[in-house]
């Protein structure tokens, strides 16, 4: 394993680029499909994102994980201020796993921070937190460049690294547009 960024003297810069300033609108585009789910999900990668709040609105029973101690910290006292309960780890995410499996992964930017050659541990990561039938709500980064992070996940390679032999793809793909000037493609996948 290659070593970590350091993402907490990252999220001490003035300014953190890849933060948005609200939900991500593909979160937006799942939220009536998310209203009938229920169970427990967990965001790899959480940051400071709005998402683990937003899902802990929706009622389910939420997980963050995240290398940062101040994001993971920035979570516990947003979900507090709100009235919310969650669970944030502070954990690099290939020592950690649940307890048992859970009903959906939010992967919304940390497989686009991860360097490829780590990609198909990450899937296989996935696969294990997933109950079979769970929902991975996947928004894969499109920079078109090389290099990074964000690494580009062009959709083909994604189509390869989460298979259909273990993954069920909804068709239907929900486009975001990112603070950075690039954009995600967001699917919904079932895991056989």
């Amino acid at each position: 394993m290659e070593p970590v960024l350091d993402w907490e003297a990252r999220y001490q810069e003035p300014s953190v680029p890849w933060e948005r300033t609200g939900l991500n609108p593909a979160f937006t585009a799942w939220q009536s499909w998310l209203s009938l789910q229920q169970g427990t999900v967990v965001i790899p990668g959480c940051g400071r994102s709005p998402e683990l709040q937003g899902l802990a609105e929706l009622g389910f029973s939420v997980v963050g994980v995240d290398l940062s101690p101040s994001a993971a910290q920035f979570q516990k006292t947003a979900l507090s201020a709100k009235g919310l309960h969650g669970e944030v780890i502070v954990s690099n995410l290939f020592d950690w796993s649940p307890d048992t499996p859970v009903d959906i992964v939010y992967e919304q930017t940390c497989l686009c921070a991860l360097h490829p050659e780590h990609w198909s541990a990450y899937e296989s990561l996935l696969t294990g937190w997933l109950r079979p039938g769970g929902t991975l709500l996947a928004l894969f980064m499109q920079t078109g460049e090389t290099g990074g992070p964000p690494f580009h996940c062009e959709i083909a390679a994604m189509e390869q690294l989460f298979s259909q032999q273990r993954w069920i793809w909804d068709e239907t793909s929900v486009r975001s547009e990112h603070p950075l000037g690039v954009y995600e493609l967001g699917f919904r996948l079932t895991l056989r």
